[in-house]
């Protein structure tokens, strides 16, 4: 039975994954788009899909307002190409849940069953500071909902349009968090459903690009500050700065790939300048 959603991912390069997440959203009863950000999807993977082409590979946030701008139904579900319902009746389940002037999300679960944090605390000024000579602390907590992972959020289309999507300013990472707190500071709730699960096959959806998704971390993390915390992001750019500069000297001798990753991060953080994503033929 067709319900009135429409599910939306961002795909790049696994295209098993993508034809698995077409036909389990397909049979949830959802209307699916997908926005291509990395080569040519092969015949018969969509099926009854929508397959938007992005000249460019701008990231997720860009690629899911461009798929939102093509629903037509009042309900969209912003997801991973490798989240899934977890049951039969989990979308609609979801859907009964939401209402008008929220951002709803819910359980995740790995393949194996067992739960995944899909929800976490803010980002903070300590909370970097940590990091410099340590290895970053986890912001996702399971009974703390400042923001929702953008594997799975469910939305109004107007509200959505209403927060203007999602800030082109990330490419990968902390654009669900900024999303979450302009939606907060506009005055709508931050949801979340505990009778639906969904599966987050965390990962299986892109090339792990272990570079760009470094640079993309930190990138993100420093423009969440500058976007929503002015005052402290002056510092938190010295923080960052310090700890790349500090891990390339760690990963020089030993993990080239780790080491490329800090050596964008570092070169974005110090011009002030979004890291580029792999293209099409890169």
């Amino acid at each position: 039975m067709a319900l009135p959603v429409t599910t939306v991912t961002v795909a790049f390069g696994n295209h098993k994954v993508v034809k698995t997440w077409v036909e389990e959203w397909s049979r949830a009863g959802a209307n699916c788009i997908i926005t291509n950000n990395g080569g040519a999807i092969p015949a018969g993977v969509t099926g009854k899909a929508i397959v938007l082409s992005s000249p460019v590979n701008s990231g997720f946030g860009a690629g899911i307002n461009l798929a939102v701008q093509h629903a037509e139904t009042p309900v969209v579900v912003v997801t991973n190409p490798d989240t899934l319902p977890a049951a039969p009746g989990a979308l609609k389940t979801l859907t009964d849940f939401h209402t008008r002037g929220s951002l709803s999300g819910s359980r995740s679960v790995n393949s194996f069953g067992r739960e995944v944090y899909s929800t976490g605390v803010w980002p903070t000024v300590k909370w970097v500071k940590s990091q410099v000579f340590r290895p970053a602390a986890t912001l996702w907590r399971k009974d703390s909902i400042d923001w929702l992972q953008g594997s799975l959020i469910m939305v109004h289309r107007d509200d959505f349009f209403q927060l203007e999507g999602f800030s082109k300013n990330y490419p990968l990472y902390f654009e669900d968090v900024d999303l979450c707190f302009r939606a907060k500071k506009q005055g709508m709730k931050i949801d979340f459903c505990r009778e639906s699960s969904f599966m987050h096959n965390e990962g299986s959806g892109s090339e792990k690009a272990v570079a760009s998704r470094l640079s993309c971390f930190h990138w993100g993390m420093l423009e969440f500050f500058r976007s929503n915390d002015p005052i402290n992001a002056v510092s938190v750019r010295r923080m960052l700065i310090a700890k790349c500069i500090l891990r390339l000297f760690v990963y020089a001798p030993t993990d080239r790939e780790a080491f490329r990753g800090y050596y964008r991060a570092l070169q974005s953080v110090c011009s002030l300048a979004a890291p580029v994503l792999p293209g099409w033929h890169q």
